[in-house]
């Protein structure tokens, strides 16, 4: 579901947003531990052991979600600036608006919610 959400607000709003994604630390290495659930089958990627391992694994993740090419992907890096600045945990969506975070959403995978990040580009970006 999230894919096909995610490819969609890309494709709809991308004449007036830029979307990024920003790959962190993998909550559930296959060398490490996995949620209950899980298939062998699903996306697996083992723990990052430097930038070289975190790059490959977001480059993976691009081609297993086939996310438009208006979506860049990219790696945060071992330090997880990018995480701890944004308290992502899992996922998150954000949106910056001249320089400043207009919208934050919940942490995932339980209290974020693209449709709400739709509402606001719909509200933001309509189309007149």
């Amino acid at each position: 579901l999230f894919k096909q959400d995610m490819n969609q607000l890309v494709e709809e709003f991308s004449g007036v947003a830029d979307f990024l994604l920003v790959y962190i630390d993998e909550a559930h290495p296959s060398d490490g531990w996995a949620a209950p659930g899980i298939s062998s089958s699903s996306f697996e990627v083992k723990k990052h052991r430097n930038q070289e391992d975190r790059c490959a694994a977001a480059h993976q993740l691009l081609e297993h979600f086939s996310l438009p090419p208006q979506c860049q992907v990219v790696a945060d890096c071992m330090d997880n600036n990018a995480n701890v600045a944004y308290g992502v945990s899992f996922e998150r969506v954000c949106i910056v608006q001249r320089q400043k975070i207009a919208y934050l959403g919940g942490k995932g995978p339980f209290f974020y919610n693209l449709q709400e990040v739709r509402l606001w580009l719909e509200q933001n970006f309509s189309k007149r």
